[in-house]
This record gives structure tokens, sequence and C-alpha cells, in this order.
């Protein structure tokens, strides 16, 4: 592992773009491997800090500061990180590396972002990552298991929070593909399937296997069981689905599949929409019940230091162990609220209204993403699936807005320039007439 993690960082050094970009979406998968053994330090985690060190050497980083869309909410991080380092339990190591990958790695991505090709690699190795894992998510519903998790768990090659989800739920079995739950899958392939859409919209040429793939990535986090994902996927699919149908053509062919979708799925849908409305019996799971006693167990904990919080993950290593039935924390707000107290919970909000505000500033649509994240995350745990990939798939958006807006502008003035030369032209001929 060290010796990988060396011949990355070396390459790094030579090419400093491709290794910054081509890391991004395999992030999701290299973060389930303890660099050390015995600690949760991931080979993802080292790989961000060598990236973080060159950065000030490979890249003119104070101009690419002064313009990182997610300046503030990555500033409000760093403070309330070290407000709850300095006043409550000292975790400076593990904080300092965790606010890297998390916070620190996305500007990296954005510095080297300067260029259309640029932009094309990182889709490009988002792409080939995802569609291996929509492929495998594919076998690992046909075999009814996952075998890569499986042996890689039982080798203990990978750190405890990566669990594979052997049970059926809505009668089939959970899928995940490669990561380490069926949540992180499901909210991670949506919201990569949304980019892809923006990204499809603006092409002039539509590839057909290009579309099969977005649609693939919009319906496999409905195999997860996940009602979190469920939720957090129908209000990313908002905007898609009205303009899909807000688009006149092939009409009777949008409501025929609706009607076979219906069809087909009814009592699918059905027991979907019963989980719901009674979470406590439909199917086996989570439940507001539930919920609600996570909440009773980490009140205490909360307001023993309400502003800065307790320390770094101190509701793992303290809470769980003292109290089982905080069972997985099932809601960003509760690890936050114990961990780094009410400074750390508006901070990651600022995260997301920053996330709200620099796609909204292209695009009004902008706002069901952010949105999605702050329900899934409120109603569950995503683990491993950080601020960091959003940030990366908001940066892509932003980059995709601004550079099609540009060219969406020239291309009117040249339509202009156009248009006030020929009329001059047609008036010289029909006067030499």
């Amino acid at each position: 592992m060290h010796v990988a993690i060396a011949v990355y960082i070396a390459f790094a050094f030579i090419n400093y773009r491709v290794a910054v970009l081509l890391l991004a979406p395999w992030g999701l998968f290299l973060g389930h491997f303890p660099a050390v053994d015995g600690q949760y330090t991931s080979i993802f985690d080292l790989c961000c800090l060598g990236l973080t060190v060159l950065l000030p050497i490979k890249t003119n980083i104070i101009t690419k500061i002064k313009t990182y869309p997610f300046l503030i909410p990555t500033l409000l991080v760093l403070v309330s990180y070290c407000t709850t380092n300095l006043l409550a339990e000292t975790h400076w190591p593990s904080t300092i590396i965790f606010y890297n990958t998390v916070f620190l790695y996305p500007l990296a991505v954005w510095s080297v972002l300067e260029e259309k090709d640029d932009l094309r690699l990182l889709l490009i190795s988002n792409i080939v990552f995802f569609a291996l894992c929509a492929i495998y998510a594919l076998v690992e519903l046909a075999l009814d298991q996952n075998i890569i998790l499986e042996t890689i768990i039982q080798k203990r090659m990978v750190n405890e929070n990566v669990l594979n989800y052997t049970e059926a739920r809505f009668g089939i079995k959970r899928i995940q593909s490669v990561f380490c739950t069926p949540m992180s899958m499901g909210l991670a392939m949506t919201t990569f399937a949304y980019v892809l859409y923006e990204k499809y919209k603006m092409m002039e040429e539509k590839i057909l296997l290009l579309f099969v793939f977005i649609v693939m990535c919009f319906i496999l986090p409905w195999l997860t069981g996940a009602r979190s994902v469920f939720v957090s996927a129908l209000i990313i699919l908002i905007p898609v689905l009205r303009e899909v149908f807000k688009d006149g053509r092939f009409a009777l062919l949008k409501i025929g599949i609706v009607g076979l979708v219906v069809f087909v799925g009814g009592n699918w849908i059905l027991t979907l929409i019963d989980s719901f409305v009674h979470s406590d019996t439909a199917v086996a799971g989570s439940s507001l019940d539930m919920r609600l006693m996570q909440f009773a167990v980490i009140v205490p904990f909360f307001l023993n230091s309400p502003i800065w919080g307790n320390g770094y993950a101190f509701i793992w290593t303290f809470v769980k162990a003292v109290d089982k039935d905080i069972l997985g924390a099932e809601s960003i707000w509760f690890q936050l609220l114990v961990d780094y107290g009410l400074l750390g919970a508006l901070a990651y909000l600022s995260c997301i209204v920053s996330i709200h505000r620099n796609l909204t500033r292209f695009r009004p649509e902008g706002k069901f993403l952010p949105l999605a994240i702050i329900v899934g995350c409120t109603v569950s745990t995503f683990l491993e699936l950080e601020m960091n990939f959003f940030f990366i798939m908001s940066i892509i958006l932003i980059k995709l807005y601004a550079w099609n807006d540009e060219e969406n502008a020239r291309q009117n003035i040249k339509e202009d320039d156009e248009a006030d030369i020929n009329p001059k032209k047609d008036l010289q001929e029909s006067k030499a007439d």
C-alpha cells in the first residue's frame, strides 16, 4: 500500500493536473482501505495529503483561492474544527487529515480545472468509475450477493465502516456495488446522473449509449432499498422529469412508459408508499421511533457542550460505547451536534447554502441538488460520502454552466454581427441594381 501511495505522489509531482482529476471518483472506493493497519486513515486520505503539499508548488494557489466558490464554508468549517480541538477533546492529527480530504481536496480540483479538456478528463474519470459500479451492481443483483465486498471484508482489508448488506427489502436484495453502504451508492449515483444529464443537454450530438447510462444511474438507486435514497432521488429527479414532460415530443410514448411502470411496478410502489406511512411496520429497517430514540441518546452529550461539541468522532468512540441505542446515528445532525456542537452544525449548513447559491446563480433548478443532499443526510447517514464529493459535483456543474453560457454568448454576438452585416450588403446590392 505504501509503495502504491508513493508511486501516486511521484506521478502527481510529474503531472499534478491528471493526478488530481483521476483521483476524484476513485476516492469513493480507495477510502475503504486503511493506509496503516488498525487506523481509519485511508489510502485516499494520504493521497489527498500529498496533493495538498504539492498544491502551492504546482498551482497559482493564491489566485485560485480568490475564485474558489466554496471558500467561505471551507473557512467556517476550519474555525469550527479549531474551536472544538482547542476547547474540547483534542484530536488534531485526525481532524487535520479529515479536513484536508473533505475540504482542501476540492480546492485542488478547482485549481487544476482551467480548460475544457480538464473538465472532460474529470467527467471521463467519473463516467468510467460509475459505469463499472453500475455494471457490478447488476452483477450483484443477478448473483444475489456482493462477492467483492464479501472478499475484502473477510480478509480484513477494509475499515470496519465498510458493510456488506445481505438482506432483501421491497422484494430484492439491497444492492450497494462497491460502496460501503447502499445509501452511499444511491445518493452518489443519483447525484452523478444529474450532473451527467446536465452535460448531455449541452451536447450538440446526442450519444445513445450515454443516454442509456444516465437512465441506468437514475434507476439503480431505487434498488438500494433505502428510503432516504428514494426521497433524495425523487427530489433530484424533479427538474429532470419536469423538463422531459415539458417537451411535447413523443408525448404518447412518455405516457405509455409511465403507464407501463405503474402497471408492472404497482405493488412495489404501493409497498414503498406504505413504508413511509408506516415506517415501523411496513418494512424492516429504520423508523421514526428509532430516530427519536437516537435523538434522546445524543441530547445529554450535546447539552454537555452545546457550542463547540465534544471532539472529533466522539459519537463513535464514546457515545456508541456507553449507549448502544445510538446504533448508526442516522442523521448528520446527531453526529455534528455531538462532535462539533452548534458551530459545526452551522458550518455544515453553510456548505449546503453555498452549493445552493453557486448553482442557482446559473440555473434556478440548481436548488434541487442541495435540497436533496440536506434531506437525505437529515434522515439517514451516508458513510464515506462526504462533502468533498458534493463540492466536486457542484464544481463540475459550475464549470459546465459557465463555459456553456460563454459559448452561447459568443454565438449570439456572432449571429448579431452577421445580422448587422447582411442588411448593409443587401442595400449595396440594391443600389447597384
